[in-house]
């Protein structure tokens, strides 16, 4: 610090009144300290610093209303070293509110008596300024990891799709990029095909095609798809143009397939059969039933969960019979069918013939081919998916909606008593969430005590959670 040249010339004799107004107007907080190291008076300029706390601290030692770390810097402050009473320490006075107050004090001796003054700045606004600006910097980190990854999603995607694709300038049809498909289908290296003219890979017919479909796409905005007969390589390319736009410039996405001749397509009762052998061999168990639910054909994996020797075995009887609420089940399936002609992923228990039982999923539509109305059902086995996690963690609700899918599986006093605590779990992470993890001011939020609080959190095992 540089101080003034001739002071007494330039100040003159300063009387009481007029310092306490000079120091009330440069400093945030000053203290008067006597020899003893206790406050004896305070003056405070800064908002946050004129309250009661602060009123609090007149009477007391100056080392008693800081943390344990900064009583060796008070020490040095009331030191009777000049030198090391005009050094700047940062101290943290402690706060009923949780936060620690951080200030930077220097001191100054008043007179004889040993009494001094501390002029102390008031650093919280820096503190929150540094917070804020490490937030956003660690938002600015996530949202370019996030960014990294999904350019790393859309090259591997890029570079290992089957369909040949590539992407040009709308204005010039030059190639920006072009996966390795594309590269193999018009017999071009990728180094080579990137920076060029997209026309240049085409004989001169197919050229003037392809320049009045790049033409039309680019005036109307419409996507384009056409045949190409390539002469020279004895084939017909099917080509789909698209236009899309990215920081304000216009690009073509050019998808080339190789047309496949009909002789090398699939018969239909060739493909009928490959699609019965998939239904029947489906990890799922899949089942068709009348608009009664009556059971009309089932699959090899419907036979392992309902533990039944042969589909004929099947054949007839009711599927509410397999299900574990039964007719219940299948009037609330119905009903869904009936209100939006489908149901995704009801959860429910089956049945097997010797007692077997497993949670299931089950996925229905309705179908008519103007002779027959039936019902097609998908019933996944989520069993394994339950038993992935320990069997005290499954029947715990940790959400609503896993609260609501344990009806029918749970007494209601146990689901009353789950649903107690998970609001309870609930509303004390919100309450810790709003306070910054501040347990005194989430204990006063939720009208509890510190001590039954910190029993609650150790209750619901958020002790370990939020002090990380």
């Amino acid at each position: 610090m540089t101080g003034f040249n001739a002071p007494a010339e330039s100040l003159g004799t300063i009387n009481g009144q007029t310092a306490a107004s000079l120091l009330g107007v440069a400093a945030d907080i000053a203290l008067v300290i006597d020899r003893r190291g206790v406050i004896r008076d305070l003056s405070a300029n800064s908002k946050e610093l004129r309250n009661e706390q602060t009123q609090k601290w007149v009477g007391q030692k100056w080392a008693d209303t800081v943390e344990s770390d900064s009583i060796e810097k008070i020490n040095s402050l009331l030191s009777d070293n000049p030198d090391v009473m005009s050094c700047e320490r940062q101290i943290n006075h402690r706060s009923d509110g949780g936060e620690s107050l951080l200030l930077l004090y220097s001191t100054v001796l008043l007179n004889d008596k040993g009494y001094r003054v501390a002029v102390g700045k008031d650093l919280g606004a820096l503190t929150r300024m540094q917070k804020r600006l490490i937030n956003v910097q660690q938002s600015m980190e996530r949202d370019y990891s996030q960014l990294r990854q999904y350019e790393t999603r859309y090259r591997l995607l890029f570079k290992t799709a089957s369909d040949a694709i590539i992407i040009t300038d709308a204005d010039s049809f030059k190639v920006i990029e072009a996966n390795p498909p594309a590269c193999t289908l018009l017999d071009a290296a990728e180094r080579k095909m990137v920076g060029s003219t997209l026309l240049k890979w085409f004989d001169t017919e197919t050229r003037n095609q392809m320049q009045r479909a790049l033409a039309s796409l680019r005036m109307n905005g419409r996507n384009v798809s056409m045949e190409l007969e390539l002469g020279e390589r004895d084939h017909t390319l099917i080509v789909n143009l698209a236009l899309f736009k990215t920081n304000n410039q216009t690009h073509v996405l050019v998808r080339l397939e190789k047309k496949v001749p009909e002789s090398d397509q699939l018969t239909q009762p060739e493909q009928t059969a490959r699609l019965l052998a998939l239904v029947e061999n489906a990890p799922d168990a899949l089942v068709v039933t009348d608009k009664r639910g009556k059971v009309l054909t089932v699959n090899t994996e419907f036979l392992d969960l309902s533990q039944l020797a042969d589909a004929e075995l099947a054949r007839g009887q009711d599927l509410s019979n397999w299900l574990a609420r039964g007719g219940i089940d299948f009037q609330i399936i119905m009903s869904s069918l009936r209100e939006h002609g489908s149901i995704r992923l009801y959860s429910t228990q089956m049945r097997g013939e010797f007692g077997s039982v497993c949670d299931v999923e089950v996925s229905a539509a309705a179908v008519s081919d103007g002779v027959l109305d039936c019902i097609g059902f998908s019933i996944r086995n989520t069993s394994r998916r339950i038993a992935a996690n320990d069997e005290s963690s499954s029947l715990t609700p940790k959400s609503i909606d896993q609260l609501t899918q344990l009806v029918g599986r749970v007494p209601l006093k146990n689901l009353v008593r789950e649903s107690t605590e998970l609001i309870e779990q609930l509303c004390i992470q919100s309450a810790l969430k709003l306070t910054n993890n501040n347990r005194a001011s989430a204990a006063e939020m939720l009208g509890l005590s510190r001590q039954s609080l910190y029993v609650k959190l150790r209750r619901y095992a958020l002790d370990d959670e939020n002090s990380s």
